[in-house]
């Protein structure tokens, strides 16, 4: 044989080696894979404001600037906007740059807001098969397509679609992915517009949320496992993201004031820290490992907080720690062993135990020992390991068919794995179906959750607030029977969640009840212990300057009110401030103040 005929021999053998999935079918079943993800979510368009909406939308000033709030939003923390006495490790500037996009150009509308979360979450279905089909070139292109079916119906997703807040992880892993599918674009056609195009969402995923940075572990095991085994290859390509992440790390100090400047986490937001002694902290650390198996595996039930009285503190006498560490254990064996073979199933696991540990405290105490939507990203692992025990025990798949199209005759000879797969699907929108409602507004939810958690003190006082409002509402409407009743519910649900652990905001709800109610004395006392833990506490302050004026206490009021950050009071507080001047007899500041009202 000639040399030309050996070159042309290995070069067709070369191409046929990396033949893909054409890239036509890999659209249709990717917007396929959008339309169901956006079908499942739909019925959240119409769902009100809920939980940390507020901070993040209702009242946070810079994003209600719109546009002229980015400068603002992108040199201050998560919820400066919201309480510029909030100190947070959070620096999420792109999530707050596309709502206040969105109130630029349609207001302060919760179905734009929410439509646009579904729309975000079809681009996720989407992108995520792409990559998928894209990073597993090699495996059949049924594996990326159940992936990501399962992976966008999975329960434990549901509050980050229907909750406008938790755009930041939805916004983190859809420009991670988009990254990483346009990163192996570039490794696979050496055109440098896809590295750019790569490093630019791979920055808008660090800036989206601070738990995409675990993903500079992911790029070079994705390199090694799919694409080379030349660690100098893998490393040319891997340090640009490692040096992004550093830039960003750089930034979010500088804006901050340090990595975690300013941070003191009490045991109602971490339960781990009521621990006793460390050998009760690492126990129940353990216990907490296993809610996160769990529910990648059996998400039920779901609940929007997990914080103090919720996960239990258990010693190392609990025959649940010893199992979840055995499993564990076993999991990481499991993972080592097919690592070195390079099997798809510990690609999964490794991919599960890199993204979950940025929350497990286990290193750095988390701000929260657990919550369901951490699950988001580190989910996915746990479905391609499950995937691929699918593929090469029921399916039996080829590892790679680029011919490959659904039919009748496929079908028929696969009807046990699809039979798996139906069920699957159905227990997972059934689940889905169940919790969604939950979401359409901060009474359903946080009613539906106490019943869940009851000693959770953190949704006793969120159940609390939505009652205060509720009553608030009856009092706008004239319904003063109804406003009563809502008082008396809201003042004894506060009292359990202060029992449990007074928070600010519980102090100031349970003030404004009493307020209500017309014990002004409870409600002042409340009110400043609420000023005492928080002195630029706004709401606290409005809300005692209306006592004072109730009282005919005037300049007492107006200096509460008049300490407050002119760029941080609502239009409510102007209205206020101008019947305290008019309870001063100076009616021109009344006016003044009434037309910054907006009357």
């Amino acid at each position: 044989m000639s040399k030309l005929g050996k070159k042309t021999q290995h070069s067709s053998k070369k191409k046929a080696k990396i033949q893909e999935w054409p890239l036509r079918r890999q659209l249709i079943a990717a917007m396929l894979m959008a339309l169901i993800a956006m079908a499942v979510y739909a019925p959240s368009i119409f769902f009100d404001f809920v939980y940390d909406d507020d901070a993040v939308l209702v009242d946070n000033n810079f994003v209600k600037s719109g546009l002229q709030g980015l400068d603002e939003i992108w040199t201050t923390s998560y919820f400066k906007g919201f309480d510029p006495g909030i100190d947070t490790r959070a620096y999420r500037p792109w999530p707050l740059t596309t709502l206040a996009l969105e109130y630029e150009l349609f207001g302060l509308n919760p179905r734009v807001h929410h439509a646009a979360n579904v729309l975000m979450y079809g681009l996720t279905a989407c992108f995520l098969l792409l990559f998928l089909t894209k990073l597993l070139r090699r495996y059949h292109p049924f594996v990326p397509i159940l992936i990501t079916l399962l992976f966008i119906l999975h329960p434990i997703h549901v509050e980050v679609p229907a909750n406008i807040k938790s755009r930041d992880t939805m916004l983190g892993f859809l420009n991670f992915i988009i990254a990483a599918w346009m990163w192996l674009q570039y490794y696979d056609r050496h055109r440098w517009p896809w590295l750019v195009g790569s490093l630019i969402f791979y920055s808008l995923a660090l800036f989206s949320k601070e738990e995409v940075i675990t993903t500079v572990a992911l790029m070079p095991l994705m390199l090694w496992y799919f694409r080379t085994r030349k660690w100098s290859r893998i490393l040319a390509l891997s340090w640009p993201y490692a040096a992004a992440a550093v830039s960003f790390l750089a930034i979010r100090s500088s804006v901050l004031g340090g990595l975690n400047a300013g941070i003191r986490l009490t045991y109602l937001d971490n339960s781990l820290l009521a621990a006793s002694n460390l050998s009760e902290r690492i126990a129940s650390n353990i216990l907490v490992l296993g809610k996160y198996l769990y529910m990648t595996l059996w998400p039920h039930p779901l609940i929007s907080d997990y914080s103090y009285l919720t996960l239990p503190l258990v010693g190392w006498n609990d025959w649940r720690v010893w199992l979840i560490l055995l499993a564990h254990l076993a999991l990481i064996y499991w993972m080592l062993r097919g690592l070195l073979r390079r099997r798809l199933y510990a690609f999964g696991l490794a991919w599960y135990f890199i993204t979950v540990s940025i929350f497990t405290s286990i290193v750095v105490t988390n701000v929260s020992a657990y919550n369901d939507r951490f699950l988001y990203v580190p989910v996915l692992g746990i479905l391609i390991a499950l995937v691929d025990v699918l593929r090469r025990h029921v399916f039996h798949l080829p590892k790679a068919d680029p011919n490959w199209r659904l039919s009748a005759n496929w079908v028929r000879n696969h009807m046990a794995g699809l039979a798996i797969v139906a069920l699957l699907a159905a227990l997972s929108i059934l689940q889905v179906m169940r919790r969604l409602p939950d979401w359409k507004d901060r009474y359903a939810l946080f009613e539906k959750d106490v019943q869940q958690a009851p000693s959770n003190a953190r949704l006793l006082k969120n159940y609390g607030g939505s009652l205060a409002r509720l009553a608030l509402k009856a009092y706008r409407s004239g319904d003063y029977a109804q406003r009563d009743s809502f008082v008396q519910k809201a003042i004894d649900v506060l009292e359990r969640a202060n029992a449990q652990y007074p928070m600010v905001t519980g102090l100031i709800h349970l003030g404004n009840m009493y307020m209500m109610a017309g014990k002004y004395d409870e409600s002042e006392k409340l009110l400043l212990q609420a000023l005492k833990r928080d002195p630029d506490n706004r709401f606290a302050k409005t809300s005692l300057a209306s006592i004072y004026r109730a009282r005919g206490e005037y300049a007492r009021a107006r200096d509460l009110v008049e300490s407050i950050d002119i760029q941080f009071r609502t239009p409510n507080d102007h209205l206020l401030l101008a019947r305290i001047y008019e309870g001063l007899g100076n009616y021109q500041k009344a006016q003044y103040y009434r037309q910054l009202a907006g009357q």
